[in-house]
């Protein structure tokens, strides 16, 4: 018999809404920021240093981080993770109002924000499977992904619209006033003891046994390599033209367009993620990761060849639709396949894998853009007479080149790991996977 919850609804709800604020504060600041950095300094690769700054910390303390919230009270550390974000908001805030913001002051307080957000996420997330009872666990995680998706659906367009309004310390000041609010249940609700500290009795294995284990296993399973191999290209591939979005539209399109757009991505987004909650993917879940991958290589394709917003709506659409129907299958793929035993240890070191692609992406992808692609791309560029008559000229046309390339090798990733059989059969039991586990043991 399941015992009642012990914690009140009323909290649960008001803790919950306290997060989604936040989640929109933030959404309004990070869109906001990246507008006025490419538009302060009209610099593609500055523009990249902020979507590096906001991703980088997150992905390198992330294991850590994990392992401190199993062993430190997940309530303060959700209030300072909150307030942290919140004084960073303020500090950018001040600097604006007195005339002093760099693009550098953004670098390190998106850094900030990215570390607190390391240690906030898996604290929520362990906080919401302790306080709701087993059975409407599902329910819960459904509640969280709404707030996601709610943050990412109206953010942009909000902000964007804010911008034109209250400029970005308007906006800063919103965000931060998210965040005190945010933080307010969290102080207030009773939570009891057992639901906010591990026991100390607990056994925590360290980051470097678990990067070895999972090492291991995956050694011993090619199709689970070649999965999270073709997992960890497409992070990249995305990754690369992910930070170039905003420089293109705005070649040619204004804020408000660019906000529209990204609406119609969460859109998609949300679709596809109704979708895979509700039909669970195909039969062969690899046959979904490798179909939607292709859909969304050829959006990308499709970006780089078109000007027209209705045309570029349906593409984003399409594009971020397909995202979660990739993640959930290939994430199902792996619950399926490993271990019980193992899970955990597998998924920190595959999560490290291809979380590192998109800072690697970020990171290239400016300069490209400056110094390769765009100069090819301008008028009298070397590439135009070219490819001039098939995607124009001028700026952001050396940005539309760069996702048709991208487009293009995600088309060519995923018809080559079509013909590669691991992979291709992955889901058939694996006969050498039980004998994994000791070979882990160094």
């Amino acid at each position: 018999m399941t015992a009642a919850p012990s914690f009140p609804l009323k909290s649960a709800v008001a803790i919950w809404l306290g997060q989604v604020l936040s989640l929109l504060g933030s959404g309004l600041t990070s869109f906001a920021l990246g507008v006025w950095t490419y538009k302060t300094t009209g610099d593609v690769t500055q523009y990249a240093l902020v979507m590096l700054a906001a991703t980088l910390p997150g992905i390198l303390l992330g294991p850590v981080a994990g392992a401190l919230v199993d062993r430190w009270n997940r309530r303060w550390v959700m209030v300072l993770s909150d307030t942290a974000a919140g004084l960073s908001s303020l500090a950018l805030a001040l600097l604006l109002f007195n005339g002093l913001l760099q693009p550098w002051h953004a670098y390190v307080t998106t850094a900030v924000v990215s570390t607190a957000s390391a240690f906030q996420q898996p604290a929520f997330a362990v906080l919401v499977s302790t306080v709701v009872p087993q059975q409407h666990l599902g329910r819960a995680n459904g509640l969280v992904q709404v707030g996601l998706a709610f943050s990412q659906l109206v953010a942009p367009l909000l902000s964007a619209t804010l911008l034109e309004v209250i400029e970005l310390k308007g906006i800063l000041l919103i965000d931060a006033t998210t965040l005190v609010l945010g933080t307010l249940p969290l102080l207030l609700a009773r939570i009891s003891r057992e639901h906010l500290v591990s026991s100390s009795g607990e056994a925590h294995p360290s980051l470097l046994e678990s990067v070895r284990a999972g090492g291991a296993y995956l050694r011993a399973s090619p199709g689970l390599l070649a999965l999270i191999g073709f997992l960890a290209v497409s992070n990249f591939l995305t990754g690369t033209v992910e930070v170039l979005v905003t420089p293109l539209v705005l070649s040619f399109a204004d804020v408000r367009t660019l906000g529209a757009l990204t609406t119609a991505g969460g859109v998609g987004m949300l679709g596809g993620s109704v979708l895979i909650s509700a039909w669970g993917g195909p039969k062969r879940l690899v046959h979904g990761v490798l179909g939607f991958q292709f859909t969304c290589g050829l959006a990308l394709v499709c970006v780089g060849l078109a000007t027209a917003v209705p045309v570029l709506a349906g593409v984003a659409f399409a594009f971020f639709f397909g995202l979660p129907i990739i993640n959930g299958a290939s994430q199902a793929l792996l619950q399926r396949i490993v271990p019980l035993a193992l899970r955990g240890r597998v998924f920190a070191f595959t999560g490290t894998i291809t979380g590192a692609m998109l800072p690697l992406a970020y990171s290239i992808s400016g300069p490209l853009a400056d110094h390769v692609f765009e100069p090819a791309m301008a008028s009298g560029g070397s590439l135009v007479p070219l490819l001039g008559p098939l995607l124009g000229e001028g700026p952001g046309r050396g940005i539309a080149l760069m996702f048709v390339i991208a487009g293009a090798l995600s088309l060519l990733l995923t018809l080559l790991s079509t013909l590669y059989r691991p992979l291709r059969e992955l889901e058939a039991p694996l006969p050498d996977a039980p004998s994994a586990a000791p070979a882990m043991n160094p």
